[in-house]
């Protein structure tokens, strides 16, 4: 994840002046919480380096659930919930799993060259146009919360060492 550092400092930092200027949080909130993830960007602990995860988990600074109204009501755009879809491998899209952890995101689907994408980092201006340059082709952004989006990655790593260990076992024989 060491390699997505530069997208971490930013998608964050600007994620979380979108949650201030939206009135979602306070700037002493922010600040409190950008205490804990620079702690954690500095310890290495690059998984878990989140604003958005410190404000509503650790410090209970935001509802979660506001944020995904404001998503929807605000920003136009759906909801997802990735515990009830059948998740793919990231890696004909040739995407890093560390990218998705990274930047709270994760394509889920493709549908004739529009590609689905659920983040937890929508507000984040980075984080959207790194995607969409990534994936090249038009995205469909959905909201998901963070446990969904959390167990969905665990779900698709789970798929990559399926892959793994099939390829392995193929070219054992």
């Amino acid at each position: 994840m060491q390699q997505h550092r530069a997208l971490i400092l930013r998608s964050n930092r600007f994620l979380g002046s979108a949650l201030v200027d939206k009135g979602l949080v306070s700037s002493g909130d922010l600040e409190e919480a950008n205490v804990k993830f620079m702690e954690a960007v500095q310890g290495g602990n690059f998984k878990s380096a989140s604003i958005l995860s410190t404000l509503i988990f650790e410090l209970k600074k935001l509802d979660e659930s506001m944020l995904l109204d404001y998503l929807v009501d605000e920003s136009k755009i759906g909801l997802v919930d990735l515990d009830f879809l059948e998740l793919m491998s990231l890696r004909p899209l040739e995407v890093d799993l560390s990218l998705c952890w990274a930047s709270s995101t994760l394509p889920f689907d493709s549908v004739e060259g529009t590609h689905l994408v659920a983040s937890c980092y929508y507000l984040s201006a980075p984080v959207k146009r790194h995607w969409e340059e990534l994936l090249e082709g038009p995205v469909i952004w959905y909201g998901t919360t963070m446990t969904s989006l959390s167990k969905a990655l665990a779900r698709v790593e789970a798929i990559h060492e399926a892959e793994d260990a099939a390829l392995e076992e193929e070219e054992d024989d």
